[in-house]
C-alpha cells in the first residue's frame, strides 16, 4: 500500500474544493500565528528583552558550570529513575488488570483509577510533606535533604506514570487478536508463558510509540520537583533569575529551550527504537527457543 493510500484509509480524500479550503485555512492560520509572534517580539523588544547584557548573566561560563549543567544532570537522574520505576509498575499493574484472578484485577484497577485521578504535583507534595512531619527518611534512614527530594520526586513520577503506562499496556493486550494467545495455549504453554513469551513482546512492539511518548511527558514532569525545591532545571532557572533580577525571563526561556532539546533528542530515540523493533518478529529468538523447549517437554 502506498503512503498516499495509507493516509486516506480512515477518511475520504479531499476533492478540489476541499483542498482549496484546507489551503486557505492553513494560510490564514499561518498568518495569524506569525502576526502573534511578531506582536510578541515587538513588545518584548520594547522591554529590552533581546538586549545582550540581559542574556550574558544567565549564560555566563561560571553560571553554566555551577548551575545549568548540574541542573541538567539532576533532571536526567530523576527522569531515568522515574522511567525505570514507571515501566516496572506499569508492567506489573498492567498485567494485573488482565489477570485471571478477580482480586488482582480489582486491586490493579483501584490503583490505576486512584492515582490517575490525582494531580502529580499533589502526589509529590503530599508524600514529601508527610515524610517531613514524620522524619522517617531523615531521622530513621539518615538521608540528606537532596536525596530525600530526589526520592519523593521519583516516587511520584513512578507511581503516577506507572498507572498511565498500565492502561497503555492493557489497551495493547486487548488490541491483540485472541488467536495469538489461543495458539500459545494450543502448543501447551501455561498462562504465564503465553503472557511473557507471546503477548508481551507483541504488546511492547505495538505500543512502543505510546509508551515512549509517555516517557517524554515524564521528562517534562520532572519540572514539578520545583515544588519540593529539587534542583532541576525549573528550580535552577528561578534561582538564576532571582540572582540576576533583570534576567528572570531570560533564565526561564533558557530552561524551556533545554527542555525542548532534551525532549527532541528523546523523541528521535523513540523513532529509532520503533524502526528497529518493527524489523523484528513478535518474539525474540530466545523466546522462540523457549517456546520450542516447552512444547517438547509437553509432548
Amino acid at each position: 500500500m502506498s503512503r498516499q493510500n495509507e493516509s486516506t484509509v480512515l477518511f475520504d480524500a479531499l476533492g478540489p474544493k476541499g483542498r482549496r479550503n484546507s489551503n486557505i485555512a492553513s494560510i490564514i492560520s499561518a498568518v495569524v500565528i506569525l502576526g502573534f509572534l511578531a506582536f510578541a517580539a515587538v513588545q518584548l523588544a520594547a522591554k529590552d528583552f533581546f538586549e545582550a547584557s540581559r542574556w550574558a548573566n544567565p549564560l555566563d561560563v561560571l553560571v553554566v558550570e555551577t548551575t545549568w549543567i548540574p541542573a541538567i544532570i539532576d533532571t536526567l537522574t530523576a527522569f531515568v529513575l522515574g522511567s525505570i520505576g514507571a515501566l516496572f509498575l506499569g508492567t506489573v499493574i498492567g498485567f494485573g488488570r488482565i489477570s485471571r484472578f478477580a482480586a488482582t484485577r480489582w486491586a490493579s484497577t483501584l490503583y490505576v483509577q486512584f492515582f490517575r485521578s490525582l494531580p502529580l504535583v499533589l502526589l509529590i507534595w503530599i508524600s514529601f510533606t508527610i515524610d517531613g512531619h514524620l522524619g522517617f527518611t531523615t531521622d530513621q534512614l539518615g538521608w540528606s535533604n537532596e536525596a530525600r527530594r530526589l526520592t519523593f520526586l521519583v516516587v511520584g513520577l513512578s507511581v503516577y506514570n506507572g498507572a498511565v503506562l498500565a492502561e497503555i499496556l492493557r489497551a495493547g493486550v486487548n488490541a491483540l487478536p485472541s488467536g495469538q494467545a489461543m495458539a500459545g495455549y494450543a502448543v501447551g504453554l501455561t498462562h504465564g508463558q503465553v503472557q511473557r513469551l507471546v503477548v508481551l513482546p507483541q504488546v511492547l512492539r505495538n505500543m512502543l510509540p505510546a509508551v515512549l511518548a509517555q516517557l517524554v511527558i515524564l521528562l517534562k514532569d520532572t519540572s514539578l520537583g520545583y515544588v519540593i525545591t529539587y534542583p532541576e532545571l525549573l528550580h535552577s532557572a528561578k534561582i538564576i533569575g532571582n540572582d540576576y533580577g533583570n534576567s528572570f525571563l531570560q533564565a526561564l526561556v533558557i530552561a524551556a529551550l533545554i527542555y525542548f532539546v532534551l525532549a527532541y533528542i528523546l523523541s528521535k530515540l523513540v523513532v529509532l527504537a520503533e524502526r528497529k523493533l518493527r524489523k523484528k518478529t513478535a518474539a525474540p529468538a530466545k523466546a522462540v527457543q523457549q517456546i520450542e523447549k516447552s512444547v517438547a517437554i509437553a509432548e
